[in-house]
């Protein structure tokens, strides 16, 4: 789901984990000063209530490894520490919560959290339904397969397969253009790869970054080879809140400035994702132009 498209529906949101992390900031007049300063005047809107209450609401996929999920019974991953580095240079703490990925633009704007830092990705349609803070890593789109079948690295080599892909993400829509592929969806790209070792697709779809891991884990499976666009993810927000998508980019710019943001990414993806990958892969919206001239 780094590549996740979202859908605004009327869906519910589901909260299915919460947890608190205190950050290392310290008093209420600490929180106080610190959004203050970063925007320069009393905060408004979503803002002003993170400052009142001393906690940012951040809603990931508790099921999305290595970005996010459960380990012994903990909430870890790569946007869980980003989350909690951005609640920390706010002055506040992080709280996580995990609704489904279609109710997150409903959730935003429900104020039932405050933020998205779960790999959603830049597109003109999230645009329009929520803010988007500046990028803060990026993916590339890969064909996962079991070890030993043919690559799926080509349109061409898509036509006429079982191929999974995470519901309301890039890589359902990018496959919809594609046209000609029997499209299974799964709640999260983790149960579309687990059906794929069990034999029952020909391949996953989905960010080289999500599939890496559960490959170096023993899973006889691999990707195929051949980026077919890449994602700019970003942090979201409810439509019009000026002061809170200042504050994350701020945390965005203080991040890449102080290393913190490489060193996450090296140590959960092993590089440094929050780079922009090489040029030659078009952006996500890019390739669906190329598929369709629209």
């Amino acid at each position: 789901m780094a590549a996740v498209v979202l859908v605004a529906a009327g869906s519910a949101v589901a909260l299915a984990a919460c947890s608190l992390i205190p950050s290392t900031s310290g008093s209420p007049t600490a929180t106080v000063n610190a959004i203050e300063q970063i925007l320069g005047h009393a905060p408004t809107g979503v803002a002003a209530r993170i400052q009142k209450q001393g906690q940012i609401v951040i809603a990931n996929d508790a099921d999305y490894p290595p970005q996010s999920y459960m380990e012994d019974g903990q909430l870890v991953g790569f946007d869980v520490d980003v989350g909690k580095k951005v609640a920390e240079l706010l002055g506040v703490q992080a709280k996580f919560v995990n609704p489904t990925w279609a109710a997150v633009p409903l959730g935003l704007r429900n104020g039932r959290f405050d933020v998205s830092i779960g790999s959603l990705t830049r597109t003109a349609d999230h645009r329009t339904q929520m803010g988007l803070a500046d990028p803060y890593y990026y993916a590339q789109s890969q064909v996962v397969v079991r070890q030993g079948a043919p690559l799926l690295a080509t349109v061409d080599s898509l036509q006429g397969k079982q191929i999974g892909a995470g519901v309301a993400t890039t890589y359902q829509t990018y496959l919809q253009a594609v046209g000609g592929v029997g499209i299974v969806t799964y709640g999260t790209s983790a149960s579309a790869l687990r059906a794929l070792a069990s034999g029952r697709l020909d391949g996953v779809m989905t960010a080289d970054l999500t599939a890496a891991p559960v490959i170096a884990k023993g899973k006889r499976l691999q990707l195929s080879g051949q980026a077919f666009y890449y994602e700019a993810l970003c942090f979201a927000t409810r439509k019009g809140e000026a002061d809170l998508l200042a504050l994350l980019d701020y945390a965005v710019k203080k991040m890449r400035k102080d290393g913190s943001l490489t060193a996450m990414a090296k140590q959960w993806y092993g590089f440094d994702a929050s780079q922009p990958p090489a040029a030659g892969v078009p952006e996500f919206e890019d390739a669906i132009v190329q598929l369709t001239g629209q």
